[in-house]
């Protein structure tokens, strides 16, 4: 009974309480073909195997969400490996299968030493690599055998080959497998080598040396070919050997600029080799037992890259292609890895003659997409661009239209060398710009689009850092060697050059979470700690490139609202500008969050007026990435009047002591006219897993 007026009670009180609107929407996805949570298709595979019967086994080295070993059959995702990620376990490139197993290349290490148990994990100080093992009639389960590592944490027992036990981050990966029912063949680069074990007992059998082995597939005279990398005075190649080791006389000189990937023959007998090189092609080897030939490519020579319109998505434009297979009927799968940061999967099928049979997308891993301000049905990402047609439902009002990347006429792009994630597309001069962010906004790099040359090619125009980059690559060439700098390409050819960077002294930037491009092309900065800063934009070059410098920057001081300063809106057209941020009663509980503090200020580049600020809905105490707090804040009209806020929801990680509070400090004022574009970003996101 005092349980049940406990009840009665509390629902009293609840339905006191002012009712929340719900607000009207429609959650869609774009980019991934599935919406995760069930089901999903991997980011960056590097190992594919088919069956003669059309089962797609993939293996990547990591997903996020834990489906590096993936089963798919007719464009559906049908099984997935699990206990495959964390707890020190990942996945590799590389897989093979035959009647009884799935084998996977894995990687092992301990997580900095936290993990101490010797049957799973390696000893502090150094990392496994070798070879996983499943059940090919049930993927989940493993098949031990002696001497097999697992069992402790999330990890299955008896599941793990130890192959190498090498010092932490020595790069010592499987590169290749390939199984019969009675053997499993295993490149081994690290120590030079081929091991060849025992398919059912996981025994040693012998050894082979090999010089820099990868992939590996064998040929209907049951020997064995194996891709031998290419070092920087010779290309790639593959050589044959018989299943004993010994050396055949037959061998494929790769072309020079070939970057191969895995390999297969088709029904003909043909060797196929995925090459993710400039020709973005599947190359084919006639007469591999005899005289090996070449034969005729799969899929268009330049792939997505090919005129006429560079960059444009279609049937057999392959995006490097990192892995191929053929089923018994010929049908050829080919897995592309085109990306930036993350995504970039196509997995499709093609008949022998070369037309579709289905295609599965893991475009977006951390994106945040926009909306062309001059038109509602073109959105991109930070390297796809998508068409939307709102009238479909949801999950396929989009389509694939272009990929804005493009690594051969453009290496020195920032997204091939920086982890990239956000987006925003603006018209400055009545042209469009790319800006993108990354993941902890430590920079903010620009593109312009000139579609009669460049097709779909966002191309490099200017990039901001608050620091040196560090990298062992050398990108970017000739930057400043201390202190925040800002490169705008003077010569519009979209390379970094010499004479191309502005600095600010010296000086390293302060610390900031916050960008923004207004509508106007001024950049904005949100500083933890030392206020605001605006770069306006200084003129649009007759090339179409944008330009800002440190001379003509404004500073502004933090508002005394705030403690730390981390997200911020303005919209030049009503002078307004909105914060998000702490205070030092209400801070954000993780590092990514923006905090609950949001205000905001009218006439900001006169008076600054505050017009009314809030703490949005969030829970104390709860930690890590379960925290329950706003990480940012959007704006779908210029002006409105402050939001009443929500009932909080308790954390699921911990008791929830609710903040919730609206301080108007002025009347509201008109509405200016909504900006819809931004109302329906909000209910268009990439679904990740």
């Amino acid at each position: 009974m005092p349980t049940l007026l406990t009840l009665i009670a509390t629902t009293a009180l609840r339905a006191q309480q002012p009712a929340s609107p719900r607000l009207p929407c429609t959650v869609s996805w774009l980019g991934n073909s599935f919406p995760g949570a069930q089901k999903w298709v991997q980011q960056d595979i590097r190992g594919l195997f088919v069956t003669p019967d059309g089962a797609v086994y993939t293996n990547v080295y990591w997903d996020e969400a834990g489906a590096e070993v993936t089963m798919y059959r007719g464009g559906e995702v049908l099984a997935v490996a699990r206990h495959t990620h964390g707890w020190g376990y990942h996945g590799g490139k590389a897989v093979a299968v035959n009647s009884k197993y799935v084998y996977f290349a894995q990687h092992v290490e301990n997580e900095g030493g936290e993990l101490n148990d010797l049957s799973t994990w390696p000893p502090k100080g150094s990392d496994w690599d070798g070879v996983g093992r499943r059940l090919r009639a049930d993927l989940t389960q493993t098949a031990p055998f002696a001497g097999s590592k697992g069992g402790k944490g999330d990890t299955l027992a008896g599941g793990f080959l130890m192959v190498n036990e090498v010092p932490n981050k020595t790069p010592a990966g499987i590169a290749g497998l390939w199984a019969t029912d009675e053997r499993l063949y295993v490149s081994n680069p690290y120590a030079s080598e081929v091991r060849v074990y025992d398919a059912e007992s996981m025994a040693p059998v012998t050894t082979w040396q090999v010089e820099r082995p990868g992939q590996m597939a064998v040929d209907r005279a049951g020997a064995l070919w194996i891709v031998q990398a290419g070092l920087q005075e010779e290309p790639a190649r593959l050589i044959r050997r018989s299943v004993e080791g010994k050396a055949l006389p037959q061998k494929i000189i790769l072309p020079a600029d070939t970057v191969p990937g895995t390999i297969c023959f088709d029904v003909a007998g043909r060797l196929l080799v995925a090459d993710r090189g400039p020709r973005s092609q599947v190359l084919a080897y006639d007469n591999v037992t005899t005289k090996p030939t070449e034969g005729k490519a799969f899929g268009v020579t330049g792939g997505l890259f090919a005129g006429p319109i560079i960059g444009k998505v279609g049937d057999l434009r392959l995006n490097a292609p990192t892995a191929v297979g053929c089923d018994a009927t010929g049908n050829v799968y080919v897995a592309n890895d085109g990306n930036s940061g993350g995504g970039g999967t196509v997995l499709e099928s093609y008949t022998p003659a070369g037309k579709l049979n289905w295609r599965l997308f893991g475009l977006e891993f951390v994106d945040v997409a926009d909306i062309d301000p001059q038109s509602d049905a073109d959105v991109f990402t930070k390297g796809e661009h998508f068409r939307m047609d709102d009238a479909k439902p949801a999950g396929s009002e989009w389509s694939y239209v272009g990929y804005t990347v493009n690594p051969h006429k453009y290496p020195e792009d920032p997204r091939l060398h920086l982890w990239s994630a956000g987006a925003w597309i603006r018209r400055l001069a009545g042209q469009r710009f790319l800006f993108v962010t990354d993941m902890n906004a430590q920079w903010l790099q620009v593109y312009r689009f000139s579609p009669r040359t460049d097709g779909e090619t966002a191309i490099p125009c200017a990039l901001f850092t608050g620091r040196h980059i560090d990298q062992d690559t050398g990108w970017p060439p000739h930057q400043p060697d201390k202190g925040e700098w800002l490169w705008r390409d003077a010569n519009a050819n979209g390379a970094f050059d010499a004479g191309e960077y502005r600095t600010n002294e010296g000086n390293n930037a302060p610390g900031y979470q916050g960008w923004w491009v207004d509508g106007a092309g001024n950049v904005w900065q949100a500083s933890e700690t030392n206020g605001i800063r605006k770069f306006p934009l200084d003129a649009v070059t007759q090339a179409g490139c944008p330009t800002w410098s440190f001379a003509t920057s404004v500073a502004y001081p933090k508002p005394p609202q705030f403690e730390q300063v981390k997200r911020l809106r303005y919209y030049p057209d009503t002078d307004a500008m909105y914060l998000g941020g702490t205070t030092p009663e209400h801070k954000n509980q993780h590092w990514k969050p923006m905090g609950p503090v949001l205000c905001r200020y009218d006439d900001w580049t006169g008076n600054r007026t505050l017009r009314w600020q809030l703490v949005a809905p969030s829970a104390e105490g709860s930690t890590g990435h379960t925290s329950c707090e706003p990480m940012g804040f959007d704006i779908a009209a210029t002006t409105f009047s402050p939001p009443t806020p929500a009932p909080p929801r308790k954390s699921a990680s911990a008791p929830a002591t609710p903040r919730s509070s609206a301080q108007p400090t002025a009347p509201p004022s008109a509405t200016s006219s909504p900006q819809k574009r931004l109302a329906k970003s909000a209910s268009r996101t990439s679904a990740n897993a």
